[in-house]
């Protein structure tokens, strides 16, 4: 069953829409309708619970992966003093 919909579109973009489809020779409606069927997005595939499970366990195998090469806490003066590093350097490498 189709639908109708109406929305409002800048004119920059109405007029992009015009000149693709004049150079293409299809309807402005055609284009917009191509355009949100490959833009748009799409719904995430339902996974069963043992697909999730094996996607979950993927994900883990990568926590812990990366390693600072020093102990991190969750205290808000170790999280401050990084913050404060992070802000004060000028991230360019030195010779």
């Amino acid at each position: 069953m189709n639908k109708t919909v109406t929305f409002e579109i800048d004119e920059e973009v109405y007029e992009l829409l015009e000149r693709v489809a004049a150079q293409t020779g299809r309807p402005t409606e055609q284009v917009v309708l191509e355009w949100l069927a490959r833009f748009a997005p799409k719904p995430r595939p339902q996974l069963s619970e043992e697909e999730s499970k094996a996607a979950m366990e993927r994900l883990l195998r990568h926590a812990g992966a990366a390693s600072l090469g020093y102990p991190t806490g969750a205290d808000n003066e170790s999280i401050d003093a990084d913050l404060a590093r992070e802000y004060g350097s000028s991230h360019e490498e030195e010779a």
